[in-house]
């Protein structure tokens, strides 16, 4: 294991007269063979985790940031 994230805070945020609603994701990232896996958890009972596999030749920052941006606009 490469390390857990235990949560991020991603704050909430106002566009004008919209607001968005403050989320929040836990994932955990494991070395793999050849790159990483990463498991994304929503913190609702009942909800499966997501799993994405983040090879050596992408950089891991990057790949992070759009799967919290997916997150943070994907509706539930």
């Amino acid at each position: 294991t490469v390390g857990q994230i235990s949560q991020i805070d991603l704050g909430s945020y106002s566009m004008g007269d919209k607001k968005l609603p403050n989320k929040k994701i836990s994932f955990d990232i494991h070395t793999a063979h050849g790159g990483y896996v990463v498991r994304v958890s929503h913190g609702s009972y009942g909800s499966e985790d997501d799993m994405y596999v983040i090879s050596d030749d992408q950089d891991l920052g990057q790949e992070l940031g759009k799967i919290v941006t997916h997150h943070t606009l994907s509706k539930e």
